[in-house]
């Protein structure tokens, strides 16, 4: 899924990010996915759509939505677990390595730049996911609550995979609420449980992290 501010359209001179089948109708990548280009306008009212229907449970909807895209995602690019017979840091440091190039198409796709930060996973199972400009939070700016389900589903799907064990993630900063990017806390379920509560709580991002630690 692709939004159309195709910034960074090109990743080097000459070199196309998308390729156009215009008699079929079709956008797709280099290596032949499919993609669609939406406007934010489309994210917010699919968002709207969810809330009309769902109600209180449409975050709920878009998360696992996000989750089942994330766990597929990896299964499908085969990439390699990493290996238990390493330390618990060099499996961090491969679990970091593998969510980079996951997330490279998407980054490449409109959806931003997203650094990935593992310190605390030797210690305590615990990663978080910065995302610099969300599509998500773009076209919900000036929410009351995080938005950037979707990509909290996305996250906690994907490392799901690479830990090999079910893995949650929530939102602790939003930039639809102001702030300069959305920052995700991912690990097992107690943990991200405790940190949503402290969110909902008013709890900063900053204190977050500092007590996941």
């Amino acid at each position: 899924m692709a939004p159309p501010s195709f910034s960074g359209r090109r990743r080097a001179a000459g070199e196309e990010l998308w390729k156009c089948d215009l008699e079929q109708g079709l956008l797709r990548t280099n290596d032949g996915t499919r993609v669609t280009a939406l406007s934010a306008d489309w994210i917010g009212m699919l968002h709207i759509s969810l809330i009309e229907s769902f109600g209180e449970t449409a975050q709920d909807v878009l998360y696992r939505g996000g989750y089942e895209w994330g766990l597929r995602d990896m299964t499908r690019g085969h990439r390699q677990l990493p290996t238990r017979s390493g330390s618990t840091d060099a499996m961090a440091t491969e679990i970091k390595a593998a969510l980079e190039t996951w997330w490279g198409p998407f980054a490449g796709s409109g959806w931003s730049a997203c650094s990935f930060d593992l310190s605390q996973w030797e210690r305590r199972g615990i990663a978080f996911a910065d995302l610099k400009n969300s599509v998500v939070a773009a076209a919900l700016e000036g929410a009351d609550q995080p938005v950037c389900h979707l990509c909290a589903g996305l996250f906690a799907g994907a490392v799901s995979y690479l830990a090999r064990a079910e893995r949650h993630a929530v939102e602790i900063e939003c930039r639809a609420l102001g702030h300069a990017s959305c920052r995700f806390a991912i690990g097992p379920g107690t943990e991200i449980d405790s940190a949503e509560s402290w969110r909902q709580q008013g709890t900063s991002a900053a204190e977050i992290a500092r007590r996941l630690s």
